[in-house]
C-alpha cells in the first residue's frame, strides 16, 4: 500500500515537472535586421504564415503567400529574415487579430508543412513574379491602386511596387 502511494506520488511529481519545465521560446523581434535571429526557425515561421494566411486556399495560393514572404525578405523595405517578415507588426491579418494561433486542422498543417519545405528548398521559384503585397480578392483596400498587380492565386490578389 505504501509503495503504491510512493509510486503514485512519483508519477504526479514527474507530471508536474514536465508541465512546469521551461521551454525555449524563440525571441521575437519586430523589424529584425540581423539574419542570425530567425534562421533556425525560418521553417516554423513560414509554415505558421502559410497555415494561418493561406490554408483555406489551393496549393498555388499557399506557395504564392510563401513567395511574398521570401520576396519581402530580399526587399530592403522589410525585415531580412523569414521570421522577421512574418512577425513584422500587423503585416499579416492573423498576427493582428488578437486571437491565439492554434494549429487545429492536421491536414491543413501537413499541407502548410509541405509547402513551407518546398518554398525553402527552392528559393528561386516565385509564382507571384516579385509580389510583396497581397489581399483577399473579396477585399478592396485603398492601397492597391498604386501597385502593379502580378497575379491572382488561391483567392488572393498579389502586387509589387
Amino acid at each position: 500500500m505504501i509503495s503504491a502511494k510512493i509510486a503514485a506520488s512519483a508519477c504526479i511529481l514527474a507530471l508536474l515537472a514536465a508541465c512546469t519545465a521551461e521551454t525555449e521560446v524563440p525571441e521575437i523581434s519586430r523589424g529584425a535586421t540581423s539574419s542570425e535571429i530567425y534562421e533556425d526557425s525560418a521553417f516554423e515561421c513560414l509554415r505558421e504564415a502559410i497555415y494561418f494566411e493561406a490554408s483555406a486556399t489551393n496549393e498555388t495560393g499557399q506557395h504564392a503567400v510563401a513567395d511574398v514572404i521570401k520576396n519581402r525578405k530580399r526587399d530592403p523595405r522589410f525585415p531580412n529574415t523569414i521570421c522577421g517578415v512574418v512577425h513584422d507588426r500587423c503585416q499579416f491579418s492573423y498576427r493582428c487579430d488578437g486571437r491565439p494561433e492554434v494549429f487545429a486542422d492536421k491536414i491543413k498543417y501537413s499541407n502548410a508543412t509541405e509547402v513551407a519545405r518546398e518554398a525553402l528548398e527552392h528559393p528561386e521559384v516565385d509564382v507571384t513574379k516579385g509580389a510583396v503585397y497581397f489581399h483577399a480578392a473579396r477585399m478592396a483596400p485603398g492601397w492597391f491602386g498604386t501597385l502593379l498587380r502580378t497575379g491572382n492565386f488561391g483567392g488572393n490578389i498579389f502586387y509589387k511596387g
